[in-house]
């Protein structure tokens, strides 16, 4: 009975153990940030310090009971003085540096004890349960102890967290090692108080056997590190992946330990079931990310099975290695005498040293400057270099097998391992369909990689993309980034000073920084900075203005040390989905920007249909806690900006933008927008008053509320928040927020919309309104055209401009207008792709079929290698009834678009096949067309 209660406390203890660095990493990153150099020592001293710990548990053998009540003390101190060491970190502590170095070197010191005292309760567990036992007791011990650590990595984020808050969890723990504490010193103090018995230095290990486990404990740790980047990249950069790699690497541990007990498994028996894994992994993980793609449920309503899938998949990819290098210190301490606290204190010591250099080799050299693929043959030859190591000449087969393995792995990165799969972004990897077509049209990327981040700009179908951790975003020539950046500043209620919280493309931010006297960017990614100047035709050039200051630090941490007053704060950093992101949408950090603005200073945020009703209903809570004022603007159909104020919102900047030449000739020069219509983005100057579900909490840094409620969702939608939004549009009331407008609004309010959205429920629903308002809204909608066109025809030159207006004309079916624009476009470049396309198109929709063909097959002369063309041309030849031709054509076509050819395309093929009359082949391709046809679609396109 008595060691079963003894074992059920380690199970406890490891609960609480691998808690802390957890909990603790997360109360320091929401005070100081997550910029690497924050996580690198977290992580760095957490390893010495319980590497330390472990070597020095045995001289603490009565204490182990004051150990586990230190532990639960120093969390509750870290819990209840959470703001107490807000404060002390910036306001500066004596004998520190000033700035983040100081709050890094603090972190460091505060959490070394910690660290040291967590170290000590295996060693200590170990020499304890070998006295209850008489019997050897470190693979038991360690086996127990890392369960409870894999268990609480899963609850920790699942559960206990979203329960207890970050505080509440802290505190949970530290009063169950409270709890500990009291048991140990009144149920299990005779043992400490009977002496640990160590009268000599322990000679059960060999100086052969510490040497072998330093690669091998390198190994581990870079396979640790370079599995949470896998993850990031086929299941997303979320904290879940890092808790499902966390949790699998102690359960692995745990079993290693279990076959080293009940198997009698060997150091070198491990080594082999590493290097095996490493081969099944670079051969496997392919065919394990089809699969996920394959069992993936965009529509499964359960969260917990689309977990159970990624905790599956990754088990498949890591487990084996997981397993045998948490098998290889219980292994060579298969021998325990008396002296276990000390010699198991001494191995774990050794490992987490090595785990510390394996760390900085990783993030220091092999990440930096090798593939993914490359590092794993890299963990598989430290493996066997633990091998060559340990083994000595009656070993032979087992050197042969490891070095046969490492030959092998060799040859399945060769032949199997695909490094590009990793690059086209985790969305893909939720459809088998989407993966392969995703594969099929992405170029080789441009990847770039820091101490742990990897950047890359990835070429899909021709454009290029910002790709980050496993994320790829909008393309780079998209105008969306630059508009943010603009509307923002119109805004504005003045253009002094602005700070731009995310650099990522510097798109957003180059504008921003076109228009203020000053403006501060800070970036969290160094890779990112590194990298501004291959984006620069894409962002200004934005490193050449001297009036904007590029910072690479957490935009928390920034903004907290600064000490200056901005008119426009922008947040444009990713989702809160992503851990470095999430804690920048909290109360706690709309509170510290309120202190960085001035009295009418506007802070400018955004969200997505990626939120879902009730993180609208979060979000708009949050704001509303922190600010009088909140307008919505749109981006795109369902991407919106949040500009928060505590004074009514107004274009203030409007002339500001429109006067500045650089900027209003490159928006239409590139992207055909005018930038005198971009404030009637706006849609609603009090969209706090539109809260979908004001039940919902706040998001707190103590409790991201937001962040657990996106991580559930598996689709996007906000049909709530958008119903009554739509419902509460008033071109009335949004005069208010406007400013001066000419005599052609509200017609020019709606060809914004077109523009910007094309024909989406926004643009219909201005459009209603405005026509119910007015009685010659045709007419004012006649002028807004002209207006554009001229104003057009006078700021630039541009073929691309002109293609831009053209092809807006033609979605509006002003057919006859749209080819006189496009005839402009041929003017400035007589080969400018996709124009004759379109051209071909405008006399296709006006059934001017034989000019039609002249079009597009001028089009195949300029853009050969255009899929749809052949498609189109055998299009216009069915509709003109020339069934032979159109046969021709259309098989091209098929053959040139593979699995991606359209329902229509087969539809169209089989129109063919019917006009010559050969039915079973119409029948065939209509067959196909119905079976590739999504079922909302009832008619050709």
């Amino acid at each position: 009975m008595k060691s079963k209660l003894f074992a059920l406390l380690m199970l406890v203890s490891g609960f609480a153990g691998i808690s802390y660095e957890i909990l603790y990493g997360r109360i320091l990153g929401n005070l100081i940030g997550d910029q690497f150099a924050v996580s690198a020592a977290i992580l760095i001293t957490f390893l010495f310090g319980i590497g330390m710990g472990s070597r020095y548990a045995w001289r603490l053998w009565p204490h182990l009971w004051l150990i586990e009540g230190a532990i639960g003390l120093c969390g509750a101190i870290f819990a209840l003085g959470a703001n107490a060491l807000d404060g002390l970190l910036y306001e500066g502590l004596p004998l520190l540096p000033d700035g983040l170095s100081g709050s890094i070197l603090a972190c460091a010191l505060l959490l070394v004890g910690p660290a040291f005292l967590i170290g000590c309760s295996v060693p200590l567990f170990a020499g304890y349960m070998n006295r209850i036992h008489s019997a050897p007791a470190f693979s038991r011990v360690y086996a127990l102890y890392n369960i409870g650590a894999a268990l609480t990595a899963l609850l920790m984020e699942y559960l206990l967290i979203r329960w207890l808050g970050i505080r509440g969890a802290t505190l949970g723990f530290a009063l169950l090692n409270l709890f500990i504490a009291v048991v140990l010193k009144f149920g299990f103090g005779s043992i400490g108080a009977a002496g640990s018995a160590i009268q000599s230095v322990s000679n059960n290990i060999s100086r052969r056997q510490w040497l072998a486990l330093i690669p091998v404990s390198m190994a581990s740790a870079v396979f640790q590190l370079l599995m949470v980047k896998l993850a990031e990249m086929i299941f997303g950069p979320f904290r879940e992946s890092f808790a499902l790699v966390l949790s699998i690497t102690l359960l692995g541990i745990a079993v290693g330990a279990i076959l080293v007990r009940k198997f009698r498994l060997e150091f070198a028996g491990a080594l082999v079931l590493a290097l095996t894994g490493l081969l099944l992994l670079l051969a496997g993980l392919e065919p394990i990310g089809y699969l996920y793609a394959a069992l993936y449920d965009p529509a499964a309503e359960s969260y917990f099975l689309s977990v159970l899938l990624k905790l599956a998949c990754l088990t498949l990819m890591m487990g084996l290695p997981a397993i045998a290098f948490g098998a290889t210190v219980p292994a060579l301490l298969r021998e325990e005498g008396a002296n276990v606290s000390r010699d198991s204190g001494q191995l774990l010591f050794i490992a987490s040293m090595a785990n510390v250099a394996g760390f900085l080799l990783m993030v220091f050299l092999l990440h930096r400057f090798l593939d993914y693929g490359v590092q794993l043959l890299v963990i598989a030859l430290l493996a066997t270099a633990s091998m060559l190591v340990y083994a000595e000449q009656q070993r032979l087969k087992q050197i042969v097998a490891a070095c046969c393995l490492l030959l092998a792995s060799g040859a399945a990165y060769q032949l199997q391992w695909d490094e590009d799969l990793l690059y086209i972004s985790y969305t893909n990897f939720r459809s088998v369909k989407n993966l392969a077509s995703a594969r099929n049209t992405f170029r080789f990327p441009q990847k770039y990689k820091g101490y742990q981040d990897v950047f890359s700009i990835n070429w899909i179908d021709d454009k290029p993309y910002f790709f980050i951790n496993g994320y790829t975003s909008i393309p780079l020539s998209n105008p969306s980034e630059k508009v943010v950046g603009a509307l923002s500043s119109i805004y504005a209620a003045n253009a002094e000073e602005a700070l731009v919280l995310g650099l990522g493309s510097g798109a957003t931010a180059s504008v921003v920084g076109h228009l203020f006297k000053h403006t501060d960017v800070v970036e969290i990614n160094p890779v990112v900075r590194e990298n501004l100047f291959r984006m620069r035709r894409w962002n200004f050039d934005i490193e050449t203005n001297p009036r904007v200051n590029i910072v690479v630090d957490d935009a928390i941490h920034f903004t907290k040390a600064a000490n200056k007053a901005y008119d426009l704060i922008l947040n444009t950093v990713t989702t809160p989905l992503y851990f470095s992101s999430a804690k920048l949408y909290t109360r706690d950090f709309l509170q510290v920007i309120k202190k960085r603005l001035r009295p009418e200073g506007i802070y400018v945020t955004w969200m997505d249909s990626r939120v879902g009703d009730q993180g609208v209903g979060i979000i708009l809570n949050t704001i509303a806690d922190s600010f009088r004022y909140c307008a919505l603007l749109y981006v795109k159909s369902a991407y919106f900006l949040l500009i928060c104020s505590d004074q009514p919102i107004v274009a203030r900047q409007a002339e500001l933008l429109n006067g500045n030449h650089f900027l209003h000739k490159k928006f239409m020069e590139e992207h055909g927008i005018l930038t005198d219509w971009l404030k009637y983005q706006l849609l609603n100057r009090q969209v706090l008053d539109l809260n979908p579900d004001p039940s919902q909490p706040l998001n707190e840094a103590d409790y991201p509320a937001l962040e657990f409620e996106m991580a559930k969702l598996k689709g996007r939608g906000i049909p709530r928040f958008q119903a009554g939004l739509y419902q509460a549009m008033d071109i009335d009331e949004l005069r208010g927020g406007l400013g001066e407008v000419p005599e052609e609004f509200p017609a020019d309010l709606v060809r914004q919309a077109k523009f910007a959205l094309s024909n989406s429920t926004i643009t219909q629903t201005w459009e209603r309104l405005a026509r119910t308002g007015s009685d010659n809204y045709e007419q004012q909608d006649f002028r807004a055209r002209q207006l554009y066109y001229r104003k057009m025809t006078s700021i630039t030159d541009s073929a691309d401009g002109y293609h831009k207006f053209g092809y807006q004309l033609m979605r509006e079916k002003k057919y006859h207008e749209a080819l006189e624009v496009f005839s402009l476009v041929l003017e400035k470049d007589v080969k400018h792709n996709n124009t004759y396309f379109n051209m071909a198109a405008c006399y296709e929709y006006l059934n001017n079929l034989p000019e039609a063909l002249v079009y597009y097959r001028k089009e195949a002369e300029v853009d050969p290698d255009d899929k749809d063309v052949p498609y189109r041309l055998g299009r216009v030849y069915v509709k003109m009834k020339r069934y032979q031709e159109a046969l021709e054509y259309l098989q091209v076509a098929i053959e040139k678009m593979g699995s991606a050819a359209s329902p229509q395309v087969y539809s169209y093929l089989g129109m063919a096949f019917e006009g010559l009359g050969r039915a079973d082949e119409a029948q065939a391709a209509f067959e196909k067309a119905r079976a590739k046809q999504a079922p909302k679609v009832q008619k050709l396109l």
